[in-house]
């Protein structure tokens, strides 16, 4: 009896090989998209993997001011540490085009070439290899940069960067404008004496040695300290000036005081050594005096000597008794040179004091100066580290941005191969129903003759499975093929700068494609067959149908086709719910792809439209003042926690009425205004306490929001500038950023970066582009699936209904009025299916499209206008009636026969 079983199956196989083709094509298509899109990513992810090796991928980099002279390098690489420098400089192409030039690569982050060789040569470059594509470069050709010529002799990529970016800031790669080329050491240093480029960068990359850690490195490099004198950048002179001149004006007032003490003890010394002779003097003066006037007395016949202790009294007495003139003139005399003596006595006393005091004052002002000198090391500290950042490998973007961004991707093709197995189990579950309930006498018959259930169980098992199983194999190759995987390949090597991937053959995938499709057939007929079949022989022989629900409706009208087709909608419940669920399944990845499409034409029209500068400069040497017709801003990098990645999240510190933000921010440490990307992506509102994180000092900043303001570009914040100063300890003035409607003259030396709002539009629309392959496959993936699974489902409501269509034709009904009874009921599902599957699935593709973005830092917009929806609920109302014409066909088919193969 087997035997005969067997002999069945390539006969089902004929009569039903449209409806099995369709099923094929449905597990094909469902397989091919998740293959195609998770195993490109598969790719990518183990392809980033494979390659550090060749490549030698840097465990980070660091920037100084100076570089590192060959005893610091010895002292970082003593733990087994390696460090290589890769300087570069920018090298002008055109008024829009740079090219970055660096020395051949020797041991990390090595140049892997697509073709040619490297440099061997002065005036010979590898190119990097987007660049190189997207400008039409081959090897051969000749190109002019900073006005040298360069021979492409090698076209190639590097690890650090795979996403060519000129700088983190940068929204999106444009290797139109942008790109890498490696020339020979001895080319480098001869383009570099030539002078008249931009400032060279000071960046060493770095393989951590045996326990070693980013923390470990970094603290070395921090201990080593600049000589800022030896730094040659003028701007970098003029702000260590700057902050040195306040401190020189004290040191000035301070060498005058001491020097001004010094001269005057020295004046006091040479004065008091005087002091001597000057008494000495005076008292030969005072003598002499006395001796003339005794000379003058004997003279006059007065035998009288007069001395300092006695002349007053003496001349008195002779001026009682003779009331001279002379003798009053003579003792005026007198009493006068000896005060005159005695006041030089005294003068003398305090200058010798004054000496004694102003060496006390010198040795004073001596400290004084030396506690000064103290205390301006500590106010004006001038011990700069050399290093100016450090980034480690799991912070740069540039590193393996491919495959972070093809997790994206991944998650979508997940989450959609999970939906379609869903989908297919649904399907899958129908078809098997349908099967046995329209071969029910056959089974009954069999059971009559002897055959065992398990048997018929495996019967009915073999052929869906036979078909999951070649859906499958279909689905795999073509997932694996170049239209595969390998089309969906090119939208990373299109933007990312990568060497070329062996096809990696995930066995997850493998499992997915292969395994899981019969398995769940096989499964899923199990448990549907087996209820089926445990019904009796003669039961199954006289084909008796259970009693339906639909029996017990009232439905209150009075029209017959309008109760007809309200019954026969209940009667085949279970392939309406069929129709609605992968309605259902095929508009969630048709959200995706929409989800997909709205968000990038968002950034693309928001980024530009929220941009009101026409240019921004970002200054790595602010001036004092802010340049005429520009509006001083300070910015400050924060950075926050998504989903395991680390995104950056941009401060701006505004002044009041900023002419080019639409943001009001309140005077507060802790407060700040958020701008809508972070509500997007966060949910965060008005009154929430948000963090962010400062990696650089390893500390958080907690700040309330205050208002939501209408700003695309990454993910900001906006502070007073006045608040902002003081929450990071910066003067009154400070600004290291300008915006302005018109380019403005700056030098730029003094700068990071000049970015303009052309810059915004080129990088915005980038994308579009970008996405625009995997919003196509997930659209018309979508669409396939639908049409498929339409056509099937309603294909078995007729077969379930030929009994009933056959008798229809018997009573006289036309093929209209049967088709209307039959077929045009089904648009009430689908019109209210979709009215509910539409939104329904919208909304359940937004709540998980965050996951499919982690890494990204951006707003996420996916509000859909009206049309859309009108568009989507079209589309559908389109393909039901193509499917209900193609039935149409089927539906005619049926003859009045049917009814006497039905009869018992």
């Amino acid at each position: 009896m087997n035997r005969v079983l067997k002999k069945r199956l390539p006969r089902d196989l004929r009569a039903g090989i449209g409806r099995y083709t369709a099923l094929i094509l449905v597990i094909a298509m469902g397989i091919f998209l998740v293959l195609s899109i998770v195993g490109s990513a598969e790719t990518v992810l183990h392809g980033a993997v494979e390659k550090r090796a060749e490549f030698n991928t840097e465990d980070g980099f660091f920037t100084v001011f100076l570089p590192l002279a060959d005893s610091e390098i010895a002292t970082i690489t003593e733990d087994g540490t390696e460090i290589q420098a890769e300087f570069y400089t920018d090298l002008t192409v055109d008024e829009d085009t740079k090219l970055r030039i660096f020395k051949n690569r020797e041991n990390i982050d090595k140049i892997i070439l697509d073709d040619g060789r490297l440099a061997e040569a002065s005036g010979e470059c590898v190119v990097e290899k987007r660049y190189a594509a997207v400008n039409g470069l081959e090897i051969g050709d000749t190109i002019t940069a900073g006005g040298h010529d360069f021979a492409v002799t090698g076209i190639g990529a590097v690890p650090d960067y795979d996403q060519p970016k000129a700088k983190f800031s940068d929204t999106a790669v444009q290797s139109r404008f942008f790109g890498l080329i490696f020339v020979t050491d001895e080319c480098y240093e001869d383009i570099r004496a030539e002078g008249d480029l931009p400032a060279e960068e000071y960046v060493y990359a770095y393989k951590l040695g045996n326990d070693v850690t980013d923390d470990d490195l970094k603290e070395k490099i921090r201990s080593i300290k600049l000589d800022y004198l030896k730094v040659e950048d003028k701007y970098f002179r003029e702000t260590i000036e700057d902050i040195l001149s306040d401190r020189n004006k004290l040191e000035d007032g301070i060498n005058s005081l001491t020097e001004g003490t010094s001269d005057l003890t020295n004046g006091m010394t040479e004065l008091d050594s005087h002091s001597a002779e000057i008494n000495n003097g005076a008292q030969k003066l005072v003598d002499a005096y006395f001796a003339q006037a005794n000379e003058s007395l004997a003279a006059a016949g007065m035998k009288l000597i007069l001395t300092e202790e006695n002349y007053a009294e003496e001349l008195d007495k002779l001026i009682k008794v003779t009331k001279s003139e002379d003798l009053k003139s003579l003792k005026e005399s007198l009493s006068g040179m000896i005060a005159y003596r005695d006041g030089l006595a005294d003068y003398t006393d305090a200058v010798t004091q004054a000496k004694e005091g102003s060496a006390e004052l010198d040795e004073g002002a001596g400290e004084l100066s030396e506690w000064i000198e103290k205390l301006l090391d500590s106010a004006f500290d001038v011990d700069i580290e050399n290093l100016v950042s450090f980034v480690p490998r799991g912070d740069n973007e540039r590193i393996e941005a491919a495959a972070g961004d093809v997790v994206m991707d991944k998650n979508a093709g997940l989450a959609a191969g999970g939906i379609i197995l869903i989908l297919f189990g649904y399907v899958i579950s129908v078809f098997v129903v349908h099967r046995v309930e329209s071969e029910a006498p056959v089974i009954g018959a069999l059971y009559a003759l002897g055959v065992k259930k398990k048997d018929l169980l495996r019967h009915y098992i073999a052929l869906p499975t036979l078909v999951a199983f070649i859906g499958g194999v279909i689905g795999t190759a073509l997932g694996f093929s170049p239209i595969g995987i390998g089309t969906r390949l090119q939208s990373s090597y299109g933007y990312f700068s990568l060497p070329r991937y062996d096809i990696y053959y995930a066995p997850y995938l493998f499992v997915y494609g292969l395994i899981l499709p019969p398995v769940i057939s096989a499964i899923v007929n199990a448990l549907v067959i087996n209820s089926k079949l445990s019904r009796t022989a003669l039961s199954l022989i006289k084909n008796e149908q259970s009693s339906s629900n639909y029996r017990r409706f009232n439905v209150r009208s009075k029209n017959f086709t309008t109760v007809f087709r309200i019954r026969q909608m209940v009667r085949e419940l279970r392939s309406a719910l069929t129709v609605v669920l992968g309605m259902l399944v095929s508009l969630m990845v048709v959200m995706l792809g929409l989800d997909c499409m709205v968000m990038c034409q968002a950034v693309k029209h928001d980024n530009v439209a929220d941009t009101n500068y026409g240019y921004m400069y970002l200054y790595k040497y602010p001036e004092k003042e802010v340049p005429e017709g520009g509006e001083g801003a300070f910015i400050k990098t924060l950075s926050t926690e998504c989903m395991g990645y680390t995104l950056d999240v941009t401060v701006i510190g505004l002044n009041e009425n900023s002419r080019y933000f639409d943001a009001d921010p309140e005077k507060g440490k802790n407060k700040a205004v958020i701008n809508n990307s972070l509500v997007q992506r966060y949910g965060y509102d008005i009154g929430d306490r948000v963090t962010f994180t400062d990696a650089a000092s390893d500390r958080d900043y907690t700040f309330t929001v205050t208002d939501i303001a209408q700003y695309s570009p990454g993910f900001t914040v906006f502070m007073d500038i006045g608040s902002m100063r003081e929450l990071f300890g910066e003067s009154e003035d400070y600004f290291n950023a300008v915006y302005s409607a018109e380019d403005l003259d700056i030098d730029p030396g003094r700068l990071y970066s000049v970015t303009t709002k052309a810059d915004i539009e080129k990088s915005s629309g980038v994308f579009v582009d970008q996405m625009g392959p995997l919003v196509y496959t997930l659209m018309t993936a979508g669409t396939v699936i639908f049409v498929v699974v339409m056509y099937l489902m309603m294909g078995v409501m007729i077969d379930r209904s030929s009994f009933g269509i056959s008798l229809m034709k018997i009573f006289g009904y036309r093929p209209k009025e049967v088709r209307s009874l039959y077929l045009n009921g089904n648009l009430i599902v689908i019109s209210i299916g979709a009215l509910i599957c539409i939104p329904l699935a919208k909304f359940l593709m937004d709540c998980i499209y965050p996951s499919f973005i982690p890494n990204v830092a951006c707003s996420m917009s996916l509000d859909f206008p009206p049309y859309l929806y009108l568009i989507v609920y079209g589309a559908v109302l389109v393909v039901y009636f193509i499917s209900s014409a193609l039935l149409t066909r089927k539906l005619n088919r049926i003859t009045p026969a049917e009814v006497l193969k039905n009869r018992e």
